[in-house]
């Protein structure tokens, strides 16, 4: 009889573990018997791994009074399930966000950078959107001197002490022509404040972005040569590498790009100004578990992913996907200032208008790998497209976004029961 109870229970368990938080939320107030099932720690564990299965995505909107922002945590299917736009009647946990910096998310948890002013954020926040619970870190403000400021950030999961650690890439100006850069950390979790570590060991000028968490590092792109006084967009990708951080040692690897790339400009990529507008069309990402370099190439107009199967291991490069625009359905027209722009017509078919440059960011992989999300948004604006390019057919699906759409992020967000107060071993 003790067996069969045992085994009734662990079935419960695994039906339970595959339901969304809010329906777990409704169980939870039937009696004390699951409430204590579903928040003991092993069941948060089992019910984040199944969770990993299913995409969800963060997105930033504006409210109807056109003004204030906030984010939202749908699941990924309503981008391409119906043939309307996206609208944001989606029920969730938002929050308001105008002071907000969204830097990151693993296990769950979202980390949210607090600005006070320019040189640095003030504190952070812990938020899991799908039980709506946030915990804000005091200890967590950053001083920087005078002559600094916060170049870029970082979040991730220290697997080896289950923390989760907040790193900030601090840009120290040595002289007019040189600057030098700093890595400091914070563990969330426990009361230690900032403390210094390896300093950064490239120079991220022109591609400036927030580090991307992958298996207990954060990655970021930079050039190895710090005092190179070379105008970066003048940089070919082979003098470019990603600098990788363990979060258990704290200390960098340097990994270089493909070799395929040796001969391309920065430049190639840039927008008129010279720029890389990084944070919000990152050229890293993660997609389908591995570290992922995303190119945009204004003068070839196609757009590449590369995959690195193996961390540190230069030969396991390999080229995912290489397309045109045009067979994304983008439709482009060059210009004098060498981008795009995108193509539109009005009554006389020789007449173009300006709309805005193109930013095409893969955002996830769907259906055992076959379908790649890309979202298509406008230089500083809102999100205009979704498409879904299948690698298997070659065939394109194209969804219209809802107006009100700012931005989708670029990182993989689960649903978790995981606490923002305290670790939670995963």
């Amino acid at each position: 009889m003790l067996s069969e109870d045992v085994l009734c229970e662990n079935i419960l368990l695994e039906i339970l573990s595959r339901l969304r938080v809010k329906s777990l939320k409704r169980f939870m107030c039937v009696n004390k018997f699951f409430q204590s099932l579903i928040l003991d720690p092993c069941f948060v564990t089992m019910h984040l791994q199944n969770s990993r299965k299913n995409t969800n995505f963060l997105l930033k909107y504006l409210d109807g009074d056109k003004t204030s922002r906030s984010v939202i945590a749908p699941p990924i299917n309503s981008l391409f399930e119906d043939s309307n736009p996206l609208f944001l009647d989606i029920h969730g946990s938002t929050l308001q966000r105008n002071k907000y910096q969204v830097i990151g998310s693993c296990n769950g948890l979202v980390c949210l950078a607090i600005w006070r002013n320019r040189k640095g954020p003030s504190m952070f926040q812990l938020w899991n959107p799908a039980t709506k619970k946030y915990v804000t870190y005091p200890n967590s403000s950053l001083k920087v001197f005078k002559e600094e400021k916060v170049a870029m950030l970082g979040f991730g999961y220290d697997n080896s002490t289950h923390t989760y650690k907040v790193v900030a890439i601090v840009s120290h100006m040595d002289s007019k022509y040189s600057r030098s850069f700093r890595s400091v950390i914070c563990s969330l979790n426990d009361e230690s404040n900032w403390r210094d570590i390896q300093n950064f060991p490239v120079n991220p000028a022109g591609v400036e972005a927030n580090g991307i968490y992958l298996n207990n590092t954060i990655n970021w792109l930079g050039r190895p040569n710090s005092n190179d006084s070379k105008y970066h967009s003048y940089v070919r990708f082979d003098k470019v590498v990603i600098a990788s951080l363990d979060l258990e040692t704290e200390t960098y690897t340097e990994m270089l790009l493909p070799h395929e790339l040796k001969g391309v400009f920065i430049r190639h990529l840039c927008f008129p100004c010279g720029q890389l507008h990084c944070n919000e069309v990152p050229l890293i990402g993660v997609l389908s578990g591995c570290l992922s370099l995303f190119l945009r190439n204004r003068e070839t107009r196609h757009l590449s992913i590369w995959q690195i199967k193996e961390i540190e291991n230069q030969k396991s490069w390999i080229l995912l996907l290489n397309i045109s625009f045009h067979d994304l359905g983008v439709n482009t027209i060059p210009t004098k200032f060498d981008h795009e722009y995108d193509l539109w017509t009005t009554l006389r078919v020789d007449q173009h208008f300006f709309c805005s440059d193109n930013n095409l960011l893969p955002l996830c992989m769907v259906e055992n790998d076959r379908d790649i999300v890309i979202i298509r948004s406008s230089f500083q604006g809102h999100v205009k497209q979704t498409i879904i390019y299948n690698l298997r057919d070659e065939t394109v699906i194209v969804r219209k976004m809802a107006a009100n759409l700012r931005w989708i992020y670029p990182f993989d967000y689960v649903e978790s029961l995981v606490s923002p107060i305290g670790s939670t071993r995963t």
